[in-house]
C-alpha cells in the first residue's frame, strides 16, 4: 500500500488539472470506473504492466515505487520475445555498459563469474562466433541458427569490429573479477557440447575454437601479472586488474558497474539474459555481497606468484586435457 501510495501522489501530481485518478485509470488501462476504483483504493493490486503504462502516459517514473525505504526494486531487461533479442544482444548489453563508463572518471566494473565473462571474447573472432552461435542455435532457439552447424555461421566483419571497439573500452575500465573453479569449464562444456549433437564437422573447427580460448587466457594473466589492463595498449597507463579466485562453486553470476554518480546492478537469468536496476540500495546490497566473496578468495593479480602460476597451469592443463581427447571423437 505504501508503494501504492507513492505512485499514484506522482500519477496525480503529473495529471491535467481537469482529470482525476480514476479518469486516468480508466482511459490509460481501458478498464470500467468500478475497476478503476478498485485499484486506487487497492482492493484490486496494479499489474506491472499498468503501473509502465500509467508512467509512460503521464510521464512518471517508477523510482518513488522502488525507493531506499522500500524492498521493491524495479529491474529492466528486454524479454526473449521481443524482436529486438537475438544471440548479438546479450554482448551488445555489456558492450553498450562499457562504452558508457569510459565516459566516467571513477568507474570500476565488478564481476562474480561463474562462467567466463563474454568481454573477454570480445577480441577473439572465432570464440565469440561460437558462443553466439550456442547462444543462439540452443539457447534461443533462433532459426538462423538451429538450421545451421557451426561451419555454416560466417564471421560478421561488422560484429568483430564492433566487438574489438568493445575489447578496446573494456582495456580501459578498471575491474575486479572473481572466478570459480567452473569459469573456464563453461566454455569447455559448450564445445563438448556441440562435438556431440555433431554441430562441428572435423576436429580442426574445434581446435581453431580452442586456440582463441588458450589466446584469451594467456592475455588474462598477463594482465594478472602486471594488474593492469592497458599493458600492451600504452605502456604509460595503469588500469587495475584485480583478478580473483575462489575454490568453491557460485552459481549467480553478479555484475556492478559502478559510476560517477550512481550503480548499475545486471542480474543474470535464463541463462543468458540480463535485468539490470539502478535502485541505490539494491546495488549497495550487491557491492557488500561482491566485498564478501572477495575477502575469501585469493588475488592473483599483481603479488600471489605462487597462487597465480598454480591457477593458469590448471587452466592450461584442462584445455589441452580437452585438446588430447579430440584425436577420440568421431567426427563423421
Amino acid at each position: 500500500m505504501k508503494n501504492l501510495k507513492l505512485l499514484l501522489e506522482s500519477l496525480e501530481a503529473a495529471l491535467p488539472t481537469h482529470m482525476t485518478l480514476n479518469q486516468a485509470l480508466i482511459k490509460t488501462l481501458k478498464i470500467n470506473k468500478d475497476a478503476a476504483s478498485r485499484r486506487i483504493n487497492g482492493k484490486t493490486p496494479l499489474t506491472y504492466t499498468e503501473a509502465s503504462a500509467l508512467s509512460k502516459a503521464y510521464g512518471i517514473n517508477l523510482n518513488p515505487a522502488q525507493s531506499d525505504q522500500f524492498s521493491n526494486v524495479v529491474f529492466g531487461y528486454v524479454p526473449f520475445k521481443s524482436k529486438k533479442v537475438d544471440s548479438k544482444h546479450f554482448f551488445q548489453t555489456i558492450s553498450e555498459l562499457l562504452q558508457e563508463m569510459t565516459t566516467q572518471k571513477n568507474a570500476q566494473l565488478l564481476h562474480v563469474a561463474p562462467e567466463v565473462p563474454v568481454y573477454h571474447c570480445y577480441n577473439y573472432p572465432k570464440l565469440l562466433n561460437f558462443r553466439l552461435f550456442y547462444w543462439g542455435k540452443y539457447l534461443l532457439n533462433n532459426p538462423y541458427y538451429s538450421k545451421r552447424i557451426f561451419k555454416e555461421v560466417e564471421i560478421d566483419a561488422n560484429i568483430t569490429k564492433h566487438a574489438r571497439k568493445a575489447y578496446e573500452n573494456y582495456c580501459q575500465v578498471p575491474s575486479l573479477e572473481i572466478w570459480t573453479p567452473q569459469t573456464i569449464q563453461s566454455i569447455l562444456s559448450q564445445l563438448y557440447f556441440c562435438m556431440e549433437t555433431g554441430d562441428f564437422s572435423k576436429q580442426s573447427e574445434v581446435e581453431s575454437v580452442l586456440a582463441e580460448v588458450s589466446q584469451m587466457m594467456q592475455r588474462i594473466k598477463q594482465m594478472a601479472e602486471e594488474n593492469n589492463k592497458a599493458f600492451d595498449h600504452d605502456k604509460k597507463r595503469h588500469v587495475p586488474f584485480l583478478f580473483y579466485k575462489i575454490d568453491v562453486n557460485i552459481n549467480t553470476s553478479n555484475l556492478l558497474a559502478v559510476m560517477d554518480s550512481h550503480k548499475v546492478s545486471y542480474q543474470q537469468f535464463n541463462a543468458i539474459n540480463f535485468m539490470s536496476t539502478t535502485q541505490a540500495d539494491f546495488c549497495e546490497e550487491i557491492s557488500e555481497w561482491i566485498r564478501n566473496i572477495q575477502s575469501k578468495a585469493s588475488l592473483l593479480s599483481g603479488a600471489g606468484i605462487v597462487e597465480r602460476q598454480r591457477f593458469f597451469n590448471s587452466v592450461t592443463k584442462q584445455i589441452n586435457e580437452f585438446k588430447e581427447g579430440l584425436s577420440k571423437v568421431d567426427f563423421n
